[in-house]
Order: C-alpha cells, then structure tokens, then sequence
C-alpha cells in the first residue's frame, strides 16, 4: 500500500478536506454573485455564474489536492 493510504484517518482527513474546498468555493462563488447581482441589478445571472464557476474551481481543488496526496 501506498504510504498515505494506509492510514484510514489520513484518508478521512483527505475526503473531509475535499468536500470542505467543493463546498467553501460554491459558497463563496454563491456570495460573490449574489453582491454582484446587488450592485448590478441582474438577480439570477450572477448568482447562477458564482455557483457554477465555484462548483467547477471546488472539484479542480479537490482534484489537485487528491493527485498532490496520491503521489
């Protein structure tokens, strides 16, 4: 087995930090979109865009941080 894998709480800390950067980016793309609709005016398309483009920079960041503790 490799190194990192066979602790199970390494691993447990793995997935924990993976859901935690997948849901702190949406949140954050969530309220960056909801100030961005404020300012502006356009209540569903920024809300829309901060939730979609923070989903996709949460599973990137998981993605990396699990390859970078594969290795």
């Amino acid at each position: 087995m490799n190194k990192h894998t066979d602790n199970p709480w390494k691993m447990a800390a793995l997935i924990s930090m993976m859901g935690l950067e997948v849901v702190l980016l949406t949140v954050a793309g969530a309220w960056t979109g909801r100030f961005l609709d404020a300012k502006w005016q356009m209540h569903p398309v920024f809300l829309a865009s901060g939730v979609l483009l923070g989903l996709v920079a949460g599973f990137g960041s998981a993605i990396y941080t699990l390859r970078s503790f594969v290795k």
